[in-house]
């Protein structure tokens, strides 16, 4: 797993609000997204590596 990955796992963990389909939800969409980012090059990062150029990379 990749560290990006775990630590946003562990995030979710820590952080239960709503009911499980939303927990279930987020921990897919934050791990899919830790993915393609990965597919676009960005590799070694970290949660409080995530930056708005991360986010505009997403979007396009």
């Amino acid at each position: 797993m990749r560290d990006l990955n775990y630590q946003l796992k562990q995030l979710c963990d820590r952080n239960r609000d709503g009911s499980y389909a939303t927990q279930s939800g987020r921990a897919r969409i934050l791990s899919h997204l830790v993915n393609q980012l990965h597919d676009l090059g960005y590799r070694r990062m970290n949660a409080d590596s995530l930056r708005p150029k991360h986010v505009d990379a997403l979007v396009q």
